[in-house]
């Protein structure tokens, strides 16, 4: 079962700042590939920020598979280079005995690498279908402050092409934030709850809108004196 494609670069790129360093969760701790009968689907989740995306791919069976953290230094050395695009081959076997995780093979017409395609792996990954047709089917309702790990809202910046605008929304608080970029590519990442804080707790201190306007008022408010100069000017 082969799938010949130019995006697994791209795939890579836009998933490996979301695969999960956590050793003791080994299903998301690497890339998910998925081929449907029409698509190849990749994804990667640390359960904080979730990264799908997809490209053509006709096959004549379904398969699963994972790329886990280790093998994907090996992987890259196959990638064409920069500002390059080339095909790859990528083949699916199911495995035997001797190997009842699969093999996964990809080459680029020269040389090949063989990895494991730990479908046990595969077998636990979130199902991730219902997670972003909720996430999609929700509306906007972004009526509240909502706060975002800065760390995390950078691992987005490979999901787009240069200059690609990303489209965001959110069903409202405590719902992950929807992110995509073109046809091709969907995130969630969720917030970061709001902190609980007592009645007395000053204005600088806390996260909230009103806390924030308090803080920015005096630094906002252009002093009468200021427009009166620029006037006279």
């Amino acid at each position: 079962m082969s799938v010949t494609t130019t995006a697994l670069p791209r795939f890579v790129a836009q998933l490996t700042p979301h695969v999960s360093p956590d050793t003791t969760l080994p299903p998301i701790g690497g890339i998910y590939l998925e081929a449907d009968g029409t698509h190849l689907f990749a994804a990667a989740t640390d359960r904080y920020t979730f990264a799908l995306t997809r490209t053509e791919a006709a096959e004549t069976e379904p398969w699963k598979a994972v790329i886990v953290r280790s093998d994907l230094t090996a992987l890259r050395a196959l990638f064409p280079a920069r500002r390059r695009t080339a095909d790859l081959h990528l083949t699916f076997s199911r495995g035997c005995t001797r190997t009842p995780d699969g093999l996964l093979t990809v080459s680029d017409g020269t040389r090949s690498l063989t990895l494991s395609a730990h479908k046990a792996l595969a077998r636990k990954f979130p199902k991730w279908r219902p997670l972003f047709a909720d996430a999609l089917a929700a509306e906007p309702r972004q009526d509240t402050e909502t706060l975002y790990n800065a760390d995390f809202l950078a691992r987005w910046a490979k999901a787009a092409d240069r200059h690609q605008p990303l489209t965001t929304w959110s069903a409202g608080p405590g719902k992950p934030l929807l992110v995509a970029a073109g046809p091709d590519f969907l995130g969630l990442h969720m917030p970061v709850a709001l902190p609980a804080h007592r009645p007395d707790t000053p204005a600088r201190d806390r996260q909230d809108r009103t806390a924030l306007r308090t803080t920015w008022a005096d630094t906002l408010t252009t002093p009468a004196t200021a427009r009166r100069l620029k006037a006279a000017a």
